[in-house]
């Protein structure tokens, strides 16, 4: 995860409320690697909800796990580092991330 306080200079935003487990990796991805091939390599601020059963959220469990899996490829700060919003993750790309498999849970 990165250091420091993040900087939204580079700007981007994904919303990913409403969608499945599976639609949100997948749109994620997309966008990733799409600011990525444009040349955009700013921070992407991934707004997934903290979760209504109070869990933590299956969304926000899926997107962290999936970015610990790919730490080598980008850094993310967890919103509740710093904007004591766990609703939100800010990704900083460094590498693309490979195409989703069909398990987004297990070894993506």
């Amino acid at each position: 995860m990165r250091k420091g306080s993040p900087d939204h200079s580079g700007g981007g935003e994904i919303d990913l409320h409403g969608l499945t487990v599976a639609e949100a990796l997948s749109r994620f991805a997309a966008h990733y690697n799409a600011r990525l091939r444009a040349g955009d390599p700013g921070p992407i601020r991934v707004i997934h909800g903290y979760g209504s059963s109070g869990r933590g959220g299956d969304l926000r469990s899926a997107l962290r796990e999936l970015l610990s899996r790919h730490a080598g490829r980008l850094e993310f700060v967890p919103g509740e580092t710093y904007f004591n919003n766990p609703g939100v993750t800010v990704v900083y790309p460094k590498h693309p991330l490979p195409a989703p498999s069909s398990n987004f849970r297990k070894g993506w």
